[in-house]
């Protein structure tokens, strides 16, 4: 299944939420995951002068927001610049259904010739969102998640948030979660990932 890029969010049987942003590309697979400090990670070209080929093929996709009054860490993961934005207002103290909404309604689909859908997730250890705005529909959904398992929003062919879109997890760290969603036999045309996980210990990421 070619799926584009898309975010997997669940949680590992000990307990642990985690969110996996993959790109997967035909046009533009020569890409990387880059961390560029300890709370942001971006996707970038391999040869920068492709940057100006496309605006939507460089951005961060995950911003990790610190709440050191209540101890808590916020993550941001979507598939385009509305990462920083959505970042932003939860930085500002506002809800979590509140920066998706104000967010993914503003910066609305990307307007690319094939008006590919924004997807965006939101978790911390108390709570998950997953979010996206289509052409034709928007939708921002608080998710239950459950002990070894995880939902994916794509893109592409899974551009919707249901509980069919699940797939298991009986995996432990964020390295053994990017390297089975990068090699898993049922999303096509891998290029790179990004896995970060809440632990007990705080952050844990993985880059492939």
């Amino acid at each position: 299944m070619y799926l584009g890029r898309f975010l997997i969010l669940g949680k590992t049987e000990e307990g642990n939420p985690f969110v996996t942003y993959r790109v997967s590309s035909r046009s533009f697979p020569n890409r990387v995951s880059k961390e560029m400090d300890e709370n942001t990670i971006a996707i970038i070209p391999k040869d920068l002068e492709e940057i100006f080929k496309n605006t939507y093929i460089t951005y961060n996709c995950v911003k990790i927001v610190n709440d050191e009054k209540n101890d808590m860490d916020t993550i941001v993961a979507t598939n385009g610049s509305q990462t920083d934005i959505i970042a932003d207002k939860i930085k500002l103290g506002l809800p979590i259904r509140d920066a998706l909404s104000l967010s993914m309604i503003g910066m609305d689909y990307e307007k690319d010739d094939y008006n590919t859908p924004r997807i965006s997730v939101v978790l911390n250890k108390e709570e998950a969102y997953m979010a996206y705005v289509a052409k034709d529909d928007i939708r921002i959904k608080k998710v239950d998640l459950e002990e070894g398992n995880a939902y994916y929003l794509s893109v592409y062919e899974a551009c919707k948030i249901t509980s069919h879109q699940k797939i298991a997890v009986d995996l432990k760290t964020a390295e053994e979660i990017s390297k089975n969603i990068m090699e898993h036999e049922y999303f096509e045309n891998p290029v790179t990932c990004a896995t970060v996980m809440i632990t007990e210990n705080g952050i844990e990421k993985s880059l492939l």
